[in-house]
Formats: C-alpha cells, sequence, structure tokens
C-alpha cells in the first residue's frame, strides 16, 4: 500500500476540524500519515487534533507560533524528510474528502516517469457552509500550462498530490519569499517536472464566508470576492507571481538554466519598460485565457502588481 503524507495547517478550526480529519482517516487504499502544523490556535483546536491522536497511530502534531498559512504549509514540507516511492499531499481545515482522493491521485502520478518531480492535481466540488453542493470548480483548469501558471493563480492546494522526487527537490532548496504555498509548489513542478489535470472531483470545498479563497458561491458573490482580491493585489498582496518567479530561479536557476529561460519574462519584467512592454505582448503567457483574465493580467503588469 502506498503511503501518502498530508500537510495540514490548522489555525482556530474547530467549529469543521472534526469532519476534516475523519475524511483524511477515512482514505481507502493509501497508507495515510498525516502531520498537522497548528499555527497558534486560541479556540479548541489542538484539544480535538489530541484527541484524534490517542486514537490514531498515524497523526504527528507540531505546535508552534502564528506564522501564517503559507510558512505554516512550508514548515512541514521542509521538517518531513523525503521517503522513497511515498507520496505528498496538502489539506484545508474545512474540507471533506471522499474516500479515493488520495488513491485516485497516487494512480495517475504512476503513469508517469517516477525519477521526475511530478504533481497531480484534480477538479472539486464548491459547497456552502453545510455541506450543499453548489457548483464544480472553473472548467478551464485542465487547460493549465506552464506558461498560465506563471501569471494567473490556477491551482488550489488542497488537490494537489506529488511524489518523492518533488518533495526531495523542495527540501533541497528551502524557500524565502513566496506567496502561496500551493502557488510556488505548482511553478516548481510545470516547469522542472510533470503535472497531471483529472478532471474528477473528489473534495467538497466548503466556503464558509471566511476562507482565504477566491472562489464564490454565486455569481454575485464571486464577482465581488474577484474585486476585493483586485484591492488586495494592488496593494497589500503585490508581485505574487513575480516572487515565486524569482525564488524558483534563484533556487534552481543553476541547474535548470535552459528550462527556466522563459520564466525571466515575469521574474525581472520590472527591471525596465521593455521587458514590461515584452511581457505584455509574450503570447505564450497569454494563451488559453479568457478576455477579463487577460485584462485583469495586463492591469497587473503595467501596474508592475504581478
Amino acid at each position: 500500500m502506498d503511503t501518502v503524507y498530508v500537510f495540514l495547517s490548522t489555525y482556530n478550526g474547530e467549529q469543521y476540524l472534526r469532519r476534516q480529519l475523519d475524511s483524511i482517516l477515512a482514505q481507502r487504499d493509501v497508507d495515510v500519515r498525516l502531520w498537522i502544523r497548528d499555527d497558534g490556535s486560541k479556540d479548541s483546536t489542538v484539544d480535538i487534533i489530541c484527541d484524534y491522536q490517542k486514537r490514531c497511530g498515524n497523526i504527528t502534531l507540531f505546535r508552534g507560533e502564528n506564522l501564517g498559512y503559507v510558512k505554516s504549509f512550508m514548515w512541514l514540507v521542509t521538517h518531513c524528510a523525503p521517503e522513497k516511492g511515498s507520496y505528498y499531499a496538502f489539506s484545508d481545515q474545512d474540507d471533506v474528502w471522499d474516500g479515493e482522493k488520495l488513491a485516485s491521485g497516487v494512480r495517475m502520478l504512476k503513469q508517469l516517469d517516477a525519477s521526475q518531480p511530478n504533481l497531480y492535481y484534480s477538479d472539486l466540488k464548491v459547497v456552502d457552509q453545510d455541506e450543499n453542493f453548489i457548483r464544480r470548480a472553473n472548467t478551464w483548469e485542465g487547460t493549465i500550462d506552464k506558461y498560465m501558471f506563471s501569471v494567473f493563480i490556477g491551482i488550489r492546494g488542497c488537490t494537489m498530490v506529488y511524489n518523492d522526487v518533488l518533495q526531495a527537490m523542495l527540501q533541497a532548496h528551502p524557500v524565502k519569499d513566496i506567496s502561496g504555498h500551493d502557488n510556488y509548489i505548482g511553478l516548481v513542478a510545470f516547469w522542472l517536472g510533470n503535472v497531471v489535470y483529472d478532471p474528477n472531483a473528489y473534495i467538497n470545498y466548503r466556503q464558509t464566508g471566511r476562507n482565504l479563497s477566491i472562489t464564490g458561491t454565486t455569481k454575485w458573490n464571486k464577482l465581488k470576492k474577484n474585486f476585493s482580491y483586485l484591492k488586495i493585489r494592488m496593494t497589500t498582496r503585490k508581485c505574487i507571481h513575480e516572487r515565486n518567479a524569482r525564488e524558483l530561479i534563484a533556487n534552481y536557476g543553476e541547474q535548470y538554466r535552459a528550462r527556466l529561460e522563459d520564466l525571466g519574462a515575469v521574474a525581472y519584467y520590472r527591471e525596465s519598460l521593455k521587458r514590461r512592454l515584452s511581457l505584455l505582448f509574450n503570447g505564450k503567457f497569454k494563451k488559453g485565457f479568457s478576455l477579463p483574465i487577460r485584462v485583469f493580467n495586463d492591469l497587473f503588469i503595467l501596474c508592475g502588481k504581478l
């Protein structure tokens, strides 16, 4: 049976945590090793995890100060030594997984060259806080390539499963400045390895109104979230793709110079007007996008906020 290490970062998640823990521990056809880092919860989250630990021998809990979810997840990644033939996955604290969620990822990864850094991701089912189905995620997710992913967020970490080779690469180069653990790890896989998409959905992706995700429950809610996201991108959470591209090149550029040459268009686009205009009109980074997304990205490039 294949071993899958599941990385879960918790923070004040008492309301929905038991449902998610139950669904992770009920995964079929895989040996689950659940690694949890609590990011300084003030509610009963840790008590809930400790209660599960008493009954389950496959849960490891780490308690720490509040670092934020990105650093908390990356702490788990960097502290879990890669195990030959094992797999790795991320989990949110308030979703619910179908029983075959992890096994489906492992099956598809096994079809790829195991000597390469490989990553799997899937569709998901958006549900409300009571787990009532709303819709499937965006249909364009299966069309993402490395260029699209470099300038637009397109993979949710909770759907990811990846192999030991990618885990070893991530451990060899601890990150310094990234925006999103899933965005960065997806970027590594797209540019240096292989990525496979599963159009099936195995996650009830709970939207409570407090989620950090920009996924909406209705057209109006989605529109509000996108405008809120635009405001954040133009102010506090700026240059997320530039930062991730720079980090990737800093960590792997010497070894994979030829593969990462095109990514320099994103990493260094703000260094001159010529570079900014070059990225703005670079067709490789626009292929497959709808008009609204192209407009969003062009705005970020022109304003130096990509």
